[in-house]
């Protein structure tokens, strides 16, 4: 085992630029069912700072998932950034797993909300995960969600650490 500088305590959230928060807001709350905040706006000298970016106007809501919270952050200004356009294989790219009961369910919800998955649902075959269901998809601004579906007994981030 190595031994870290720093420890880190827990995680927090994971923020999420979106272009449109109203929007955002429906497909996190109404689509996921995601408790979320209501939107309040960040200003000033102190989020400038911590942003790195001069005069910006921050509108910001938290939607909250068991065990985690995404945090929505819709620019007011500097206006109209390009989307981030980064692929799975890109270095910086992220995305968030949701772990889901019935995921042919919940991709049926999505597409009926107009988003498309990256691809069909696959199951592993096999091995210490077999029978886990996963699929790739996007929300309003393009982040990717993976939406994983385990069997009874199995929770993939944990089968790395036996």
């Amino acid at each position: 085992m190595s031994r870290a500088a720093v420890k880190v305590r827990s995680t927090g959230h994971t923020g999420i630029t979106v272009s449109d928060l109203d929007r955002s807001i429906r497909f996190y709350r109404d689509l996921l069912g995601c408790e979320v905040s209501k939107p309040v706006r960040a200003e000033g000298p102190f989020f400038e700072a911590v942003t790195g970016v001069a005069g910006c106007q921050i509108d910001v809501a938290f939607a909250r998932v068991p065990g985690h919270v995404i945090e929505l952050l819709c620019y007011a200004s500097p206006k109209n950034q390009p989307a981030s356009t980064l692929r799975a294989s890109n270095p910086g790219f992220m995305h968030v797993c949701l772990k889901v009961q019935n995921i042919e369910q919940v991709v049926q919800a999505v597409r009926s909300a107009g988003f498309e998955p990256l691809g069909a649902i696959q199951t592993a075959e096999g091995g210490p995960v077999e029978g886990l269901k996963v699929v790739y998809v996007r929300d309003p601004d393009g982040v990717v969600l993976e939406l994983i579906d385990e069997p009874p007994g199995v929770v993939l981030e944990e089968v790395y650490f036996r």
